[in-house]
């Protein structure tokens, strides 16, 4: 039988140990914000950073929102998968780092219709801000024309690249 200040420190270090999957992959927990922001820039940016760094999938939404030019997003390249929807909206820099991202899920959707949202990104003084996703690795699961919706456990090798489809 183990102490009670023991079970307490078990139970304390279980609590803080970070999210993994069954992969060891680092696993963080998305939000559901949408377009609100917090009124501190800098804390949005320092917010997004806590959440994302070194996560690999994220469970729920990756929200990107109200982020200025001069950040550095390297941080997202971490990202492989959201279960979520993928929300970049009202930002002012012009590349978004999400070169790994392979798949969205889209469990949820924002606005119950899109599984990537992306709108309203540009600079304040007029010029253009968002210029490339860098979604290269983005795919779309194959969809059987039977069915509305696709298929989430679809094997990920039988999948077509996004890229693919834009040239």
């Amino acid at each position: 039988m183990f102490p009670p200040s023991a079970l307490c420190c078990l139970a304390l270090l279980i609590t803080a140990a970070p999210l993994r999957g069954t992969n060891s992959q680092q696993v963080c927990t998305g939000t559901e914000n949408k377009l609100s922001t917090l009124s501190d820039l800098e804390q949005q940016y320092r917010t997004l950073r806590k959440y994302y760094e070194n996560c690999e999938v994220v469970m729920g939404n990756l929200e990107i929102t109200s982020i200025d030019r001069s950040r550095d997003l390297s941080f997202l390249r971490s990202i492989r998968e959201v279960t979520g929807y993928v929300l970049v909206a009202l930002n002012q820099f012009d590349y978004l780092p999400l070169e790994n991202l392979r798949i969205i899920r889209g469990t949820r959707l924002y606005e119950d219709r899109y599984a990537l949202a992306v709108f309203l990104n540009y600079r304040r003084d007029g010029h253009f801000g968002l210029r490339q996703l860098g979604l290269k690795n983005l795919t779309v699961p194959p969809v059987d024309a039977s069915r509305q919706q696709c298929d989430p456990n679809a094997r990920l090798d039988s999948e077509r690249h996004v890229a693919d489809d834009l040239k």
